[in-house]
């Protein structure tokens, strides 16, 4: 009873974060940063009716309304519910997999700044530099706490620290975790660095590389490659499936840091899972 009661508030509270991620998104511009996200209340998009407090509670507000403003019946981007209800989600289930601690509070930090970078990524097609750094700045926090807790010296087969489990054995360089990190880094740097100046930045972004770079302080060799692996497997279903409906012609370019976040999610919550179950379906083990 009381575990259920503690997921409610948590998944409540990210809500609420999600909808302050919502304005911090829509708010945000190339020009300006996030300097426009501190001021004033929160508008209604097409007809700029200052909202009520009733009009802004969490995904209950969309849902209740249709999707649409009350006063000019404009239609609100799915993108607001949908990220409000991520947030709620990071909240709830990263303490649950990783158990309560710091590992799982930075980890619920880091989410949350994918999901604004996607949301924005998404909106205007570029990733702030600001947020990268932050990113950056969580995973050397996180590698901090593990390195003086003396977290490393046992965690080899942790789903905490190599989110493959006990395959980092078998895909790592070495045995020391700082060299795997960093090159994790070199290698989120390297091929989307190679991909950003082989296509004159057509096919890559430069927030993309930098975002790439930044994961490596997060995530060891072997778990960085599947992330990427899957950002671009993920991705590729995605365009298929644009182009499939019109929403996407083959040259046009597609915001990829979603993607990358995505792949971080899910070596984070499945890595072990999906090594696991490609090995066992070529019958490697």
């Amino acid at each position: 009873m009381l575990e259920a009661a503690v997921n409610i508030a948590l998944f409540i509270l990210g809500t609420a974060i999600g909808s302050f991620l919502n304005v911090l998104a829509f708010r945000f511009s190339e020009k300006s940063g996030f300097g426009p996200a501190m001021k004033g209340r929160s508008k209604c998009p097409h007809c700029s009716k200052v909202l009520t407090w009733s009009e802004l509670v969490p995904i209950l507000s969309f849902l209740i309304q249709g999707g649409e403003c009350r006063g000019c019946k404009g239609r609100i981007s799915l993108v607001y519910l949908t990220v409000e209800f991520l947030a709620g989600l990071i909240a709830v289930f990263v303490p649950i997999h990783l158990s309560f601690g710091v590992p799982a509070l930075i980890w619920v930090l880091v989410l949350w700044t994918l999901l604004l970078i996607s949301a924005i990524d998404l909106r205007l097609g570029l990733i702030p530099n600001g947020l990268v750094a932050l990113v950056a700045a969580l995973g050397g926090t996180l590698f901090a706490y593990r390195y003086f807790s003396g977290y490393f010296e046992t965690f080899i087969g942790s789903k905490t620290a190599s989110y493959i489990g006990h395959y980092y054995l078998t895909f790592s360089v070495g045995e020391s975790v700082l060299i795997n990190h960093l090159l994790a880094i070199g290698f989120g740097l390297a091929l989307f660095g190679g991909v950003y100046l082989l296509s004159k930045g057509k096919a890559m972004g430069l927030g993309d590389v930098k975002l790439a770079g930044a994961l490596g302080t997060l995530l060891v060799l072997p778990d960085m490659v599947l992330a990427v692996a899957l950002a671009f497997i993920v991705g590729s279903l995605a365009g298929i499936i644009m182009m499939k409906f019109g929403k996407l012609q083959f040259k046009s370019s597609v915001p990829f840091g979603p993607f990358l976040a995505i792949g971080v999610t899910f070596v984070l919550f499945f890595g072990y899972d999906i090594v696991d179950a490609y090995f066992k379906l070529f019958g490697i083990i």
